[in-house]
């Protein structure tokens, strides 16, 4: 079988890739070891779209939000994507002077809609929260969209515009001719390609291993708490600093988010005694959430990298090679424009954003001198 494109993976970055690819008239195969095409991290989301909190992702999330304004009608399908800003509340005062600090940087870099927020002007935007907030943080241009519908959107999208996706299809390895990448073995056979993309997430790593790139990630999981249905309530998604991260979906459901723990074993289990310890900490910031029916639970495989930033671009010293991965439990916002990004530079155009933060080979000589470098998860912050 022969493609102009192979893209290894079948979450949003890749399946974005793959329409904007195929939207310039490349042929395109994509390549998904499950039954269906964003099964892992992209469906196992909170669905946030944001763009604060972030340093050398801000740009590419800035760049990204402007996409989403626009992705529901380009996909021709519901998101659920509304803007409804994005709120982070300081329960102490160090961790108010942190949110200062982060948003005069915001500011500076272009973010023009993030501001801090005294505690009053946050109980008014989140009726009931604890009286222990010390602060906010919100920027108005954040929001958040449905997981469960966006991935298969721009899936269906990328297949109207000649995209083929092959589910229950593994990539062993990639072919060579010398230096150069020429395609992808799978267990269904081999498949010649001039490019191929790895977009395989938590499993990216092994292939760049293959052209001698070390790309440092780890996998992890985060857990989700899913409660009944209330009336319109909670209009920001609310990130509660040090705690959990919560927003109300179109339906009415809250859902609940906690921070991602080392995973070597890429495991998708609930850990129900250790979400109980997080409901009871988002109780105690949100009391009225003491009520609230919890109805499901699940957990999802997500990806972690030692400085937090992504891997995206060209890959040196592989020709052909291709990778946006490592996007560090943060990347339902911008794989979007990551994917756009990925099938410009293949369709000779350059990045919009400086992809600098992002360069594949950054850890060449860390991992070489000291034998790898540390990862950081984002629950063992809590």
């Amino acid at each position: 079988m022969k493609t102009e494109v192979a893209i290894i993976g079948s979450g949003i970055t890749a399946c974005s890739a793959a329409y904007y690819l195929a939207e310039q008239g490349r042929q395109v195969i994509v390549l998904e070891k499950d039954n269906g095409v964003g099964l892992q991290a992209s469906a196992r989301a909170a669905g946030g779209v944001r763009q604060q909190g972030r340093t050398g992702a801000l740009h590419l999330a800035m760049a990204a939000v402007q996409l989403w304004a626009g992705l529901s009608e380009e996909m021709q399908a519901e998101l659920e994507y509304v803007r409804t800003g994005n709120l982070v509340i300081a329960l102490d005062e160090d961790s108010a002077a942190n949110l200062e600090r982060e948003t005069a940087w915001e500011q500076e870099q272009g973010l023009a809609d993030v501001r801090m927020m005294s505690a009053a002007e946050c109980h008014k935007m989140v009726p009931g929260l604890t009286d222990e907030v010390v602060a906010g943080k919100h920027c108005a241009s954040d929001g958040s969209a449905n997981p469960m519908l966006v991935t298969p959107a721009i899936a269906r999208a990328a297949q109207r515009s000649g995209a083929r996706i092959l589910t229950k299809t593994t990539v062993t390895s990639l072919l060579f001719s010398g230096a150069q990448v020429t395609g992808v073995a799978t267990d269904q056979g081999e498949i010649e390609a001039d490019f191929v993309i790895n977009a395989a997430g938590p499993w990216a790593s092994r292939f760049n291993d293959m052209v001698d790139c070390p790309t440092p990630i780890s996998p992890g999981r985060s857990q989700l708490l899913i409660t009944e249905r209330f009336s319109p309530r909670l209009h920001p998604f609310l990130t509660i600093m040090g705690k959990a991260y919560l927003r109300q979906a179109v339906a009415g459901n809250i859902i609940i988010g906690v921070g991602g723990l080392a995973n070597d074993r890429y495991e998708q289990y609930v850990d129900y005694p250790s979400l109980k310890q997080y409901a009871q900490l988002v109780c105690e910031a949100l009391p009225w959430l003491k009520d609230a029916t919890l109805i499901r639970a699940f957990a999802g495989i997500t990806e972690y990298t030692p400085d937090e930033e992504p891997y995206i671009g060209a890959v040196p010293g592989a020709a052909g090679l291709f990778v946006a991965a490592g996007f560090h439990g943060q990347g339902f916002c911008v794989g979007p424009m990551a994917g756009k990004i990925i099938a410009d530079l293949i369709c000779g155009r350059a990045s919009p954003v400086s992809l600098a933060p992002f360069r594949p080979d950054r850890f060449a000589t860390a991992s070489t001198e000291s034998g790898g470098e540390a990862i950081i998860y984002p629950g063992e912050r809590a």
